[in-house]
């Protein structure tokens, strides 16, 4: 049998089979009506309303499918996740605004995932593992990474510390920062004017860089070896850039906008307002690891904290809600993770089913578009469990969602979240990693760089003889 000749005939790699197309009638309103009697089994994980719904389902339809695999920005958005091709690809074509502001949209939440890299990796690196031959800059730096953070610094006098510094413009940097802290005053323009390699005024289909790296150049205290530093504050700047392109290019998005952002924003930033309404064009759900609306709607009420609340809300509207539901323990505080896994597995062969029908046969997407709908569904359970203070919990989801992005599940935005988890634990070596596989793909993330490097330098240097370093 052959398969279309499409630019996802490299998902095949992923599926068990290929079967001829069968095309059927457009769904451009998303209809909620189930595909068959045969795709929702008894023990569903997602009701068969939501599963018709959702886009891998909806997807399925090969004139709906159509306009998207025919066009290389799609491809190289989801095949590759390369943002600059993508954007590229799109150029200035007004139709397709709304992809345009779908890749500014995720470029926003993943500069804000590497901004928290570089000031975990600050903080460890110069906070809780500073030496005697560390340079007065690096004060200034671990000042602002704990404003970022929202984290009390735990000395007073760090501005006067980091003041003693002679290199120019690091001082003024660090004071605009601490003067914003507890403002509550967002976006922090004025701190952002000082802040080294700040983009110019947002410009849709643009990707600008974080200007010349390093940022500062210092002299360690006891050797005279070079020091080289990067403030994470300048990643805030290019995160605001893409986000206001997104919102410029697509204006009547700009609630949805604001949900996809809702999971990845900053201590400090505002959250957007729970929808009981949210309208989002399915291009802003197609290849992602949300399958319906409700689920972007779900995600802000937990990131707002509501945690098993969120859950009880919207069982009966989120493809992701509904899922977890069983696996909360509303009394112990807890989420039960082989449960979340367990339930995962069962909507992930509900939509491959539900795809099959509507395809009239098993294709090579299925399986990868399936795959996406159970990884988002751990991820929505990790944001549950985090929110109700299970850390144990959190932190099991967090590696079961991290083992099956690969391929088109490897979001760079959730990849970088990853990141900056690890750096907060001292985990080098594989923040290193997810970090610069977005060096080229996300120009401006090597800010963070720097003192990640300087972390897992000096973690390796500390290590025992023959101990691996983690």
């Amino acid at each position: 049998m052959i398969c279309p000749n499409r630019w996802w005939a490299g998902l095949l790699l992923l599926a068990i089979g290929c079967s001829p197309p069968t095309v059927t009638s457009p769904d451009p309103a998303g209809s909620s009506a189930d595909p068959g009697p045969d795709s929702v089994a008894a023990d569903a994980a997602i009701p068969g309303g939501l599963v018709g719904s959702a886009w891998p389902v909806r997807m399925s339809d090969d004139a709906l499918r159509g306009p998207f695999e025919s066009h290389s920005g799609w491809a190289a958005l989801l095949m590759q996740r390369d943002y600059p091709a993508a954007l590229g690809a799109f150029g200035g074509d007004a139709p397709l605004a709304v992809g345009q502001a779908r890749i500014h949209t995720e470029l926003a939440a993943a500069y804000r995932q590497a901004l928290r890299v570089g000031a975990n990796a600050t903080v460890q690196v110069y906070g809780e593992n500073r030496r005697d031959e560390d340079p007065a800059a690096v004060d200034c730096l671990l000042l602002v990474s704990y404003v970022l953070l929202g984290v009390d610094d735990p000395s007073a006098d760090r501005l006067q510390a980091c003041q003693r510094s002679e290199l120019e413009g690091l001082g003024p940097h660090a004071a605009a920062w601490d003067a914003w802290r507890g403002s509550g005053a967002w976006p922090p323009s004025d701190a952002l004017a000082v802040t080294a390699g700040q983009p110019g005024p947002p410009t849709a289909g643009a990707m600008p860089d974080a200007g010349p790296l390093p940022h500062w150049r210092a002299v360690d205290l006891v050797e005279g070896l070079e020091v080289q530093l990067a403030s994470p504050a300048g990643l805030l700047g290019l995160a605001l850039f893409h986000e206001q392109a997104a919102r410029a290019v697509y204006p009547q998005g700009e609630a949805a906008i604001s949900a996809m952002l809702a999971p990845w924003l900053l201590p400090g930033e505002p959250a957007p307002a729970v929808s009981d309404e949210l309208e989002v064009p399915l291009e802003f759900l197609f290849g992602s690891a949300m399958l319906v609306p409700a689920d972007l709607s779900f995600m802000v009420d937990v990131t707002r904290g509501s945690g098993a609340a969120a859950v009880d809300t919207w069982k009966d509207r989120s493809a992701f809600a509904s899922t977890i539901a069983p696996c909360v323990d509303v009394a112990g505080g807890a989420v039960d993770v082989p449960c979340v896994i367990e339930n995962a597995g069962r909507a992930f062969d509900q939509l491959r089913t539900a795809m099959e029908i509507r395809s009239g046969g098993e294709q090579g997407y299925h399986r990868p578009f399936a795959e996406l709908g159970r990884v988002g569904t751990i991820r929505a359970a990790e944001a549950v469990a985090e929110a109700m203070g299970d850390e144990q919990a959190m932190g099991l989801l967090r590696l079961n969602a991290l083992d099956l992005s690969i391929g088109t599940s490897a979001e760079p935005h959730y990849l970088l979240s990853i990141a900056a988890w690890d750096a907060g634990n001292r985990n080098s070596s594989r923040a290193s990693d997810a970090l610069h596989a977005q060096v080229g793909h996300i120009p401006g993330v090597e800010v963070a760089r720097f003192p990640l490097d300087a972390l897992h330098v000096r973690l390796s240097r500390e290590s025992a003889p023959g101990v691996p370093m983690h």
